[in-house]
């Protein structure tokens, strides 16, 4: 009867499900992906794509720099990561002045 009871309380508490890693990978890898291919300066100038510190190198030393798009949730939502999107770049990601 105890260790009934410690099991029903154990799935009663939260959980905090994530995609796992190869399809959250996939999903931020697929943002990145889009990004240099919607900037010609990035596509011909990359280097390489980082999916630990969320980074795209492209010519000598730039780098695009993405971020987690936080989104409110319900309380005690389960599910993936949110989304990243683009957040800054040390260089222009398009040609021009």
């Amino acid at each position: 009867m105890k260790n009934t009871a410690a099991l029903l309380l154990i799935l009663a508490v939260p959980a905090h499900a994530a995609l796992p890693p190869q399809y959250q990978n996939r999903r931020d890898l697929e943002v990145m992906l889009a990004f240099v291919q919607q900037h010609p300066r990035v596509e011909a100038g990359l280097n390489s794509i980082d999916l630990d510190a969320y980074t795209v190198r492209y010519e000598r030393e730039c780098i695009a720099r993405f971020i987690r798009d936080v989104q409110p949730k319900p309380p005690g939502w389960v599910g993936p990561m949110d989304p990243l999107i683009f957040n800054e770049s040390t260089c222009a990601v398009d040609y021009g002045p």
